[in-house]
């Protein structure tokens, strides 16, 4: 009777096993339409301090945690923005790129492809070095409170927005950190005007840089506070205090007539590293969930 039940159960573990494999076999057999007529993958990452390149490598898997870089092909076209990215996948069929979804789109010229297997967000950060003072405490605050109004209306909000009562502190606030074509620029700069409206006896200065010079300034006190739109290094982290302010998500974006419509983050990560380099290499191969 055991050996019967035995036996039994192996023949439903065979058959959840066949069709879990005719399942795979379906989706890695699907077949886009249109997507033979594509030519070579033009690949288009950001520059290597870029928050959304240091986000894009760490969640696709090509990030050396060595060398701490990322393994992009070196025939990649670098844009030193979100909006350069953008432009060069709108006038280019064959490109593929990576944006903030801070980034105002053009339907009519590129599209967003859903992505499989896992999630490309990130968050956003101010950090300081030491103790804040009386104004950068209350601006601080401001943001997580009030601020975080500012912050859904375009972005994932890390707190419930709430009152905020300002103690009018005075003095001057040097931030840096990220250009004004990086994401967490503007919303800083917003927020900074913000609070200045609410506290006119502060003053919020925000020079345009990028996370790790923005970071670096922070720790040798260029700057008073400095924002990144990436994770902090271990020596930035043990030097600096970090407080979250938002949520991104990196959309990846194509040509609108291209007709991918979903791919997998492995299948990112051999686009970025060159071992996809014809867009007929992912025909039977586009995720179908």
């Amino acid at each position: 009777m055991l050996k019967k039940k035995l036996l039994k159960k192996a023949a439903v573990i065979g058959m959840m096993a066949t069709m879990i494999t005719g399942c795979s076999q379906e989706v890695q057999t699907t077949h886009v339409d249109g997507l033979n007529s594509l030519g070579k993958i033009e690949v288009v990452s950001r520059e290597e301090e870029s928050g959304t390149r240091n986000v894009f490598a760490e969640k696709t898997g090509i990030l050396d945690e060595t060398t701490g870089k990322d393994k992009a092909t070196d025939q990649s076209i670098v844009a030193d923005s979100n909006e350069t990215a953008y432009e060069k996948t709108a006038e280019d069929k064959n490109a593929i790129a990576y944006v903030s979804s801070g980034v105002e789109l053009d339907d009519n010229k590129v599209k967003t492809v859903t992505i499989y297997g896992n999630d490309l967000t990130r968050s956003f950060y101010l950090a300081y070095k030491g103790e804040l003072n009386d104004v950068e405490d209350d601006f601080v605050r401001y943001i997580s409170t009030q601020g975080q109004e500012v912050v859904s209306e375009k972005y994932t909000a890390v707190a419930k927005p709430g009152s905020f009562l300002s103690d009018k502190a005075g003095g001057e606030i040097k931030i840096g950190g990220g250009s004004l074509t990086i994401p967490a620029t503007p919303l800083v700069k917003e927020l900074a005007d913000k609070y200045m409206e609410i506290n006119p006896n502060a003053k919020i200065t925000v020079t345009e840089t990028d996370s790790g010079n923005g970071l670096t300034g922070a720790m040798e006190g260029t700057y008073d506070i400095g924002m990144s739109s990436r994770e902090l290094k271990s020596y930035e982290n043990e030097l600096l205090t970090k407080v979250e302010i938002a949520k991104d998500e990196v959309h990846v974006i194509v040509n609108k007539e291209n007709p991918i419509e979903r791919i997998s983050i492995e299948q990112l990560g051999e686009i970025y590293t060159g071992k996809l380099t014809e867009w007929a290499q992912l025909n039977g191969k586009a995720e179908d969930k």
